[in-house]
């Protein structure tokens, strides 16, 4: 017997759809068109969409309807999804890295075969998110059976903190799990060098000159259409991830060249359409899938794990390395929402320190204050309550 439920795109009305088991689900529908409705993106409710069959599946193994959940069977989902093995992550090649250990070339952790921490605690804000839509649309269950996120106010804790005050400590909700400080991860320029020599083809290049040198995120540039394209300006449009607007972002030279060598070789499809297309006999539109098997042939031939998203973190190092830029400017640039998120990147690495550190202990220690011969040395150990 196969897998229960799907999700499917639709060309009208909702754009994602849970089929589950056989049928539309319409509370999983009711709440995804309440999403569609506050604005979020197709790619959210296609999100939130998975999220929820994975519940809907589990529920189903365990005999239960999903308006009849109780808490202890969000437990014992989080109990699951703490040992299951991501079918994600099940797509490694068998002779890779194992997961957990070190790549010696990057020093990044290669990706285990469980779930992340964080993807439990997005499973279970949308799961508390839908089970708030179904109760208050009287669908189905009385309570939300999903501990709330923040168990003594709602919102941002400390969001309107009185300075007259003291901070209130927040517990963790019941079953979040705890999430590592965010780090960043630039490519040194040499690793850089190293990987964009290993790339095949002008149209690769083009692409990575253009993720170093804007900090544009993966899915942004890949939407990159024929018009979008300033080669005076040096300078590209883009559709925000977030916000969905269209930004103007500066970009390199460089960048630029291996553009039009790529366009040269490739001329354009259509006026308007997708500047990145497959090299294949039947080109197609180069989707994100796409662009990660590039980048996963050039880390298998140089033995690392460099992510499409190092890209930005390498661009906004290499801004803020730079005396004329200041944080602001780094922060427009990346379009980040809040400043705090671009000061991630002023955070030292530890890597960044072994040299500082193998450096102070390497350096001999500073001579200890004397007394000048012109005074009586005497006298000064006396006046200072010094041993003589």
């Amino acid at each position: 017997m196969g897998v229960l439920g799907w999700v499917e795109s639709s060309t009208s009305g909702l754009p994602w759809r849970v089929i589950f088991p056989e049928g539309e689900h319409l509370a999983a529908s009711s709440y995804l068109r309440e999403l569609a409705a506050s604005d979020c993106s197709p790619l959210t409710l296609r999100s939130y969409g998975y999220d929820l069959l994975r519940w809907f599946r589990f529920l189903h193994d365990r005999l239960v309807g999903w308006e009849r959940a109780e808490r202890v069977d969000v437990r014992a989902f989080v109990e699951h999804l703490r040992e299951a093995p991501n079918p994600q992550r099940l797509r490694r090649r068998s002779d890779g890295p194992a997961a957990g250990s070190v790549n010696p070339v990057t020093g990044k952790v290669e990706l285990t075969s469980r779930y992340a921490a964080r993807t439990i605690n997005h499973q279970l804000s949308v799961l508390f998110g839908f089970y708030d839509h179904a109760c208050a649309a009287d669908l189905g269950p009385l309570v939300n059976p999903v501990p709330a996120q923040r168990t003594r106010v709602r919102g941002r804790p400390n969001a309107h903190h009185n300075p007259m005050e003291d901070f209130v400590v927040h517990r963790r909700a019941n079953y979040r799990q705890k999430t590592p400080r965010p780090v960043w991860r630039g490519i040194p320029d040499d690793a850089a060098d190293s990987l964009f020599n290993a790339l095949r083809s002008s149209r690769d290049r083009a692409l990575v000159s253009f993720y170093l040198s804007s900090g544009v995120r993966a899915s942004e540039l890949l939407g990159l259409r024929h018009g979008d394209l300033d080669a005076g300006q040096y300078t590209i449009t883009v559709t925000s991830k977030g916000s969905r607007l269209r930004e103007t972002v500066p970009a390199s030279v460089d960048a630029f060249v291996w553009l039009a060598l790529y366009l040269g070789e490739q001329p354009p499809m259509s006026p308007g359409g997708p500047v990145w297309w497959t090299r294949r006999a039947d080109p197609a539109p180069l989707n994100y899938h796409a662009m990660r098997a590039v980048l996963r042939r050039a880390n298998t031939s140089l033995g690392t794990n460099w992510s499409l998203h190092d890209f930005r973190h390498t661009a906004a190092a290499r801004l803020l390395a730079d005396p004329a830029f200041t944080l602001v400017d780094v922060q427009t640039i990346l379009r980040h929402a809040s400043i705090t998120t671009t000061q991630i990147y002023t955070q030292p690495r530890l890597e960044d320190l072994v040299g500082k550190v193998l450096e102070h202990y390497a350096r001999p220690p500073a001579p200890g204050p004397t007394i000048e011969p012109a005074y009586d040395a005497d006298a000064v150990r006396e006046l200072l309550g010094l041993p003589s």
